[in-house]
Formats: C-alpha cells, structure tokens, sequence
C-alpha cells in the first residue's frame, strides 16, 4: 500500500503535464472567410457572405498561420466546395491547385472523365463539369515560424440544387 501512495504524487505530475499538453495552442491554425463577391462600377467589393442568394459569387478564404517557433512542414490546405454551389473557373488561388469530386481522390484541374468508347473502339475523355467538383488541395510545403499563408477559391451559389434538377426532369420526361 506504502508503494502506491509513493507514485500516486507521480501519476499526479504526469496527468498534469498532459493537461498542460493539451491545453497548449496548436502550431498552425486556420481561419475561414466567406464574402461575398460583387462588383461595383468595374470594381471588386468584398460584403459579408452569411446569407447568400442562387447566382451569388462568394470567397472562400483560408488563412493558415504558424504560431511556433520551428517552421512546419508537409502543410497541406483543403477547402470543401459546398453542395449547391459551382466553383467559378480559375478562381483558385495559388493556381495550381488539385481537385476533387469526392473529397478523397484529388487530380489537377481540369478534371477528366472518360466517356463511352468511340466507333474507332478508343475511350474519348470529357471535362468533369464544375458543378461536380467537391474540395480543393493545396501542397503549401514549409510554413515558417511566425508566417501566414492564403488560400481562396469562389464558387457561384446554384440556382437549383442538383438532387431537385434531376427530380423535376423525371417528372417531365
């Protein structure tokens, strides 16, 4: 019994150290933005994109800062692209980003369906259309310490969502 009362003040010190652990800021963070994206007398005016209309453009801005004092490397930014929007053409920025339909296979844009084979036997690729395209990745690598790194893309807010599109030419057709 004597034993165990000896190590309890250890078990004590080693709890308290992973709360402190725990308790600590994590090396980067990220920081979302949504505006929404208008243009008056032929300039960019970024508003507030909380609530949003079919045919809106909104921002979506990612700000990944390092608050350690080492610098943090392999940094890899995502950005979903919300059901019921499209993503506007060459809005990503960097550029080069990779995209996705599904969130977990990621591919440089434009990505390519293949198609139905030919009357020659050769399968023919297509673009996958926006609409279907789902996240964004970026390969940041080394983030030093103290520094901040961006990352946007905008998509237009749809007109229809694609489950009622499809519903509605069932019912017509």
């Amino acid at each position: 019994m004597r034993r165990v009362q000896r190590f309890a003040p250890l078990w004590l010190l080693a709890l308290g150290l992973v709360s402190t652990a725990w308790a600590q800021q994590a090396p980067v963070s990220s920081e979302l933005q949504v505006q929404r994206v208008e243009t008056v007398d032929g300039a960019t005016v970024f508003k507030p994109g909380q609530v949003s209309k079919p045919g809106d453009v909104l921002e979506y801005r990612v700000s990944y800062t390092n608050h350690s004092n080492a610098a943090v490397t392999g940094l890899v930014a995502n950005l979903p692209i919300p059901a019921g929007t499209t993503l506007v053409d060459k809005s990503q920025l960097p550029p080069d980003a990779l995209a996705s339909t599904d969130g977990t296979r990621f591919a440089p844009l434009p990505l390519m369906r293949r198609r139905v084979k030919q009357a020659d036997g050769r399968e023919h690729e297509v673009p996958v259309p926006l609409e279907e395209y789902r996240a964004l990745r970026w390969t940041l690598g080394t983030l030093a310490p103290g520094k901040s790194e961006q990352v946007s893309a905008r998509v237009r807010v749809n007109t229809t969502l694609p489950h009622l599109a499809a519903a509605s030419t069932k019912s017509t057709g």
